[in-house]
């Protein structure tokens, strides 16, 4: 079974209320590749109206997903933010904040300009001394939060080896 690292392991919890109130809980993880990214619109990032009793809560690991990679804060033991004078271009802007969604059923897989806490129109940048593809920063409660690329590696999300050194100079 492959971890959805759109998902960023996300948890989904689904409650089924019954006639008499007594609800079932039914845990789910979602499962994707991360060889296919969504592309185009926010697949994740609809509202679903409300069917009956059932309504779907989503435990989201701090993300941001730009050209297909997914960024993740907070899983690799302390990572500093980092002051505006490390920053370099802007790489992205996000389009969906995925944690004030409401859904009944699972969200779909994460699409580039998604983020699970960042506020839509942040800012996404790179690093300086670091690929853009490794390793980004965008603006979360007043400070530079880091951001590492990951992917899937025998079934679990682990930093990608770029995301952890700089760029080697020349």
């Amino acid at each position: 079974m492959t971890l959805d690292v759109r998902l960023i392991m996300a948890m989904v919890a689904l409650s089924l209320g019954s006639a008499c109130g007594a609800g079932a809980r039914v845990n789910t993880v979602s499962t994707t590749t991360a060889s296919s990214p969504a592309k185009g619109g926010a697949a994740a990032c609809s509202s679903t109206p409300p069917q009956g009793n059932s309504s779907v809560q989503v435990d989201w690991v701090d993300f941001v997903q730009l050209e297909g990679h997914q960024y993740l804060a907070g899983l690799d033991g302390t990572v500093h933010p980092v002051p505006r004078s490390s920053l370099g271009t802007v790489v992205g802007r996000v389009r969906c904040e995925l944690s004030t969604v409401e859904y009944s059923q699972a969200p779909g897989p994460a699409a580039d300009g998604d983020a699970a806490f960042l506020s839509v129109g942040t800012e996404v940048y790179s690093v300086r001394g670091f690929d853009p593809a490794c390793r980004v920063a965008a603006l979360r409660d007043g400070a530079y939060r880091v951001f590492l690329a990951h992917r899937d590696v025998a079934g679990r999300s682990r930093a990608v080896p770029c995301a952890q050194a700089p760029v080697a100079t020349r």
